[in-house]
């Protein structure tokens, strides 16, 4: 076995491959390793360091002499010469490499400065399993009993807060990134129409004050699909000036229907005004007519933003299995996850889908109260058997990788729609595993949903900044707990999970006020 915080040479087979890369070899479960990585990642421009999680049969491909308890108690770095450097030393010897880091790495070698650094080392070290996020077996390479036994959750948060922090610029850089690319798809698409080949299809990008806050800070359109002569989702109050400018400019008599795919408020505050305005039928599932004759009362932010739907009126029709459409049919298909009474529409002959929201994006990860991820897994696996070439989402997106489609960045995403709805299930089935093992080990809430958003993954540190903000302004009602509570929800009590730093208002009565 190594020993810990000593420099050792040795000969590497001529087959190795390492050239004159440094390797560090560290645990991919980690928080801290995750983020000392992500750093180096970003310093290493000139990629002089190959990064390699610890995987047993990979060890050996390395080096013969390498042990997997050895490599998950600290970090090792082999050096292109043949040196090995362990913990402490193996950071302050990657940290030379990069100026920006050259004086930590040379302090870091002198006493006292080497002796603090080992100290601080030690702890981590002696705290591996405790302070790695492995839940439920997860983890490839610790034992999942091991992890139970040793677990001590002050370490465990202390890691994670440690993750966050050092990953702070990044997330703040991220932010930045985001807000930019919003803005510049909201500016090229602002009170735009798209039509597209062959002029069924064509996307309304709708807005209003103050619903624009919407897509400049958090990235969600607003639009109206006009399908064949059916205008699906038409927008809330706030939205009507603009989606009459796009209804003026359609050409007489040119529409057939309108259409809502499920009762939340961006897509529904304009039905019976389309159907009048148009002189139109209006057309609604049974689920969503029963919610929209009584509509409950939004949160104030929510109202505030988007605004309150109006009762839905007489005359509307319920949706048939199909729809006729100016030259063919549309078939509609119960949805349920996103909320329980959504629908799609599919034309069989086009091979065109159109989610509405049973698909908001493969990582979606603050959804609203009444989503059912369980009953989500389940659409997506009968939306997977459908022949789609097409898959338009309700606010906007496109994922197509058909070549008559023009090339619209942030809008038009070039990717089989098949590939989309997979990696989406495969993700939701990931949560489900976290959550079940998490709950099963008798995690608290707050555990549970850290363990579904680890560091190690990009996605999670890239969209943290959006996801709290969004926590924070909507007070809780879009935030991932609400994405941990979607697996665990029954019809009895919505609450399985108690909330994690959120409130709730409501303006129905004081009864209805909470805040948890």
């Amino acid at each position: 076995m190594l020993t810990p915080n000593r420099q050792m040479t040795f000969d590497f087979p001529e087959n190795s491959g390492r050239g004159e890369l440094y390797t560090a070899i560290y645990d991919g479960q980690c928080e801290i390793c995750q983020a000392f990585i992500s750093w180096l990642r970003i310093l290493d421009r000139h990629h002089r360091v190959s990064c390699v999680p610890i995987e047993p049969e990979r060890l050996k491909e390395l080096h013969p002499n390498l042990q997997l308890e050895a490599c998950l108690r600290e970090l090792h770095v082999l050096t292109p010469s043949g040196g090995l450097y362990v913990g402490w030393d193996g950071v302050a010897q990657l940290a030379r490499l990069f100026p920006p880091t050259w004086v930590i790495g040379q302090l870091g070698r002198i006493p006292p400065f080497r002796w603090l650094g080992r100290l601080g080392y030690r702890f981590i070290a002696r705290n591996r399993y405790a302070l790695s996020k492995c839940r439920g077996g997860a983890c490839r390479v610790a034992r999942p009993e091991s992890v139970r036994k040793n677990s001590l959750f002050s370490a465990f948060w202390s890691c994670y807060w440690v993750g966050l922090m050092l990953r702070l610029p990044l997330i703040v850089l991220a932010g930045v990134r985001d807000f930019v690319d919003q803005a510049v798809v909201f500016i090229r698409t602002f009170r735009r129409r798209l039509i597209f080949p062959g002029g069924k299809l064509s996307i309304a990008f709708l807005g209003g004050f103050p619903c624009d806050v919407v897509p400049l800070v958090f990235g969600e359109l607003f639009t109206t699909v006009l399908y064949d002569g059916i205008v699906v989702d038409p927008g809330s109050p706030c939205m009507r000036r603009s989606l009459a400018r796009h209804l003026r400019h359609l050409p007489k008599d040119s529409l057939r229907a309108v259409v809502a795919t499920h009762h939340h408020e961006e897509h529904v505050g304009n039905l019976n005004w389309v159907s009048r305005q148009a002189s139109v039928p209006l057309y609604v599932s049974r689920a969503t007519a029963q919610l929209l004759q009584s509509p409950g009362r939004l949160p104030w932010v929510r109202a505030a933003i988007i605004g309150q739907p109006e009762c839905l009126q007489q005359p509307f029709e319920l949706l048939p299995d199909q729809m006729t459409t100016q030259s063919g049919h549309l078939e509609v298909i119960e949805a349920p996850g996103h909320c329980d009474d959504q629908v799609v529409l599919y034309d069989r002959q086009e091979k065109i889908l159109l989610a509405g929201d049973a698909f908001m994006g493969t990582y979606f990860a603050t959804p609203n109260p009444d989503v059912d991820s369980r009953k989500w897994i389940n659409t997506l696996e009968r939306l997977l058997v459908l022949d789609i070439d097409v898959l338009v989402e309700g606010h906007g997106h496109i994922h197509t990788l058909r070549p008559d489609f023009p090339d619209l960045p942030g809008i038009v995403i070039r990717q089989n729609p098949k590939v989309a709805l997979q990696q989406k299930l495969s993700y939701l089935r990931w949560l489900r595993d976290q959550i079940e093992a998490g709950m099963s080990e008798g995690l608290t809430p707050a555990a549970v949903e850290a363990t579904c958003f680890p560091w190690g993954r990009g996605r999670t540190w890239e969209s943290f900044s959006k996801n709290e903000l969004i926590r924070v302004l909507s007070l809780g009602h879009f935030s991932r707990s609400e994405l941990v509570r979607s697996f665990v929800r029954d019809n009895t009590n919505d609450q399985v999970l108690p909330t994690v730093y959120q409130a709730r208002l409501y303006s129905r009565s004081k009864s209805s006020k909470e805040t948890p």
